[in-house]
């Protein structure tokens, strides 16, 4: 193997398992029937596509719970063939149904923004960092 390659592709990877559980980073709703779109257990697939690197499919479990009246804690565990991720976060509803947030993970050096769209029983989560990007279709457990 090229000296290198092998880091850069387990730092790839790991951006791939973090940023999908970093995306699940929000900010909550302003009524209650908005709380309810989001809060509870999720789980789904999707792909992240590394910037320098294959694509890449991932499988989610995610939690939100709301912790205050915009703001929702998220736990997620994603996987890949290769990695096994869990991380902790929030994220900020700006409109009914769609929140926002941002992720950084020191230990990887990755940090990016996140987006998730919740349509009935289903979200969507995308996002991006300048080491890649990706989205992940969510399904209400």
């Amino acid at each position: 193997m090229v000296p290198g390659r092998e880091f850069a592709q387990v730092t790839g990877r790991a951006f791939f398992g973090f940023a999908l559980l970093a995306l699940i980073v929000a900010v909550a709703p302003n009524t209650a029937a908005s709380a309810a779109a989001l809060a509870g257990e999720w789980s789904g697939e999707g792909t992240v596509t590394q910037t320098e690197g294959p694509t890449e499919k991932v499988r989610c479990r995610v939690s939100y719970k709301q912790e205050s009246a915009k703001v929702f804690g998220v736990v997620a565990q994603c996987a890949s063939t290769s990695k096994m991720m869990k991380q902790i976060g929030e994220l900020l509803e700006v409109r009914p149904g769609v929140y926002t947030g941002e992720f950084i993970l020191t230990q990887y050096d990755v940090s990016g923004r996140v987006r998730v769209v919740v349509e009935g029983e289903t979200q969507t989560v995308t996002f991006k960092s300048p080491r890649g990007e990706g989205e992940v279709i969510l399904n209400r457990r």
